[in-house]
C-alpha cells in the first residue's frame, strides 16, 4: 500500500517537473496578477506589405524625350544609314537609307507647308505682308518708302545739317561733292564742306580748311560726311566713300528718326 503510494508520488513528481517549463513559458503564469480573462482575444497579427505596392521597389516612370533629343536620333539613324549604305552598298542597306531619306522628307515637306499655312493666317508672322516679295508690291512699297524718306529728310534737314571733309586729290570726294549738291537743291539741307589738306572742290568752292574739328568728330578718311544737329551738338557719322542721293536719305531717315532695329 505504501509502497503504491510512494510509486504514485513520484509519479506525480516526475509529471510536474517535465510540465514546469511549459507552465513557466505561459503568459498567463508571468502575468498573473492579471487575472484570468477568459473572453481576452490575441492581439491582431501585423498586416503584411502588399505585393507591388511597396514605394521603394517601383521604378520611375521613364522621362519623356525632348524634341531635341528625338531630331538628333532621328539625325543619328539617317547619318548611320547613310554611312552604312556607303560603305556596304548592299541592296538591304540602300533600301533602309532610301526609306529613311524619305521619312525624313516627308517631315521636312510637312512642316514647310505647316510654316507657310501659319503664316498665310497670322500677319503680324509674315514678312511679306509688310515687306512685299511679289512684283508689284515690291513696286509699291518702294514708292511708299521714298515718299516716307523725302518727307523725312525735309524735316531732319529744318534742325541738322551735314559736314562734309574731302581733299582735293581725291576724285571720289569729287563725285561725292556733286551728289550732295543735288541734295541741297532738293532738300536746302545746309552742307559745311571742310578740306581736310587746304584744297578746294567745285561744288563747294567756299569750303573750310580743316581746325581740328576732323580729328574731334573722328575723321578717318575722306570722302567723309556726318549728320550735325548745332541745337544740341550731336553728331553721327553718316559714311565714307561715295554715297548716292537715294542711299543718302535712307541713311539719315534711319539715323536721325528711328530707332535701331526698326525697319
Amino acid at each position: 500500500m505504501v509502497r503504491r503510494l510512494l510509486w504514485g508520488l513520484l509519479a506525480t513528481a516526475l509529471l510536474l517537473a517535465v510540465a514546469a517549463p511549459a507552465w513557466a513559458a505561459d503568459p498567463w503564469y508571468g502575468d498573473k496578477a492579471r487575472g484570468w480573462f477568459w473572453k481576452e482575444m490575441p492581439p491582431p497579427p501585423a498586416p503584411k506589405p502588399a505585393i507591388g505596392k511597396d514605394k521603394t521597389t517601383q521604378a520611375p516612370p521613364p522621362a519623356r524625350k525632348t524634341a531635341t533629343e528625338e531630331m538628333a536620333e532621328v539625325r543619328a539613324g539617317l547619318e548611320e544609314a547613310k554611312n552604312e549604305a556607303i560603305l556596304r552598298p548592299t541592296p538591304g542597306s540602300l533600301s533602309k537609307y532610301l526609306a529613311l531619306q524619305d521619312q525624313t522628307m516627308d517631315k521636312a515637306m510637312l512642316f514647310t507647308d505647316m510654316w507657310q499655312r501659319v503664316r498665310w493666317a497670322n500677319p503680324a508672322l509674315d514678312y511679306a505682308f509688310t515687306h512685299p516679295t511679289a512684283a508689284g508690291g515690291v513696286r509699291v512699297e518702294r514708292e511708299m518708302t521714298r515718299a516716307e524718306q523725302k518727307a523725312a529728310l525735309r524735316v531732319v534737314a529744318k534742325d541738322n545739317g551735314l559736314f562734309f571733309f574731302f581733299k582735293g586729290n581725291c576724285p571720289y570726294c569729287t563725285e561725292q561733292g556733286r551728289i550732295l549738291q543735288a541734295l541741297v537743291k532738293e532738300y536746302q539741307i545746309t552742307v559745311m564742306a571742310v578740306s581736310l589738306d587746304g584744297s578746294s572742290n567745285p561744288d563747294f568752292p567756299n569750303a573750310k580748311p580743316d581746325n581740328g574739328i576732323a580729328a574731334k568728330m573722328g575723321v578717318q578718311d575722306a570722302p567723309a560726311m556726318f549728320i550735325v544737329n548745332p541745337n544740341t551738338q550731336e553728331t553721327l557719322p553718316l559714311g565714307y566713300g561715295v554715297v548716292p542721293i537715294d542711299e543718302i536719305e535712307t541713311r539719315i531717315r534711319r539715323m536721325v528718326m528711328m530707332q535701331p532695329g526698326v525697319y
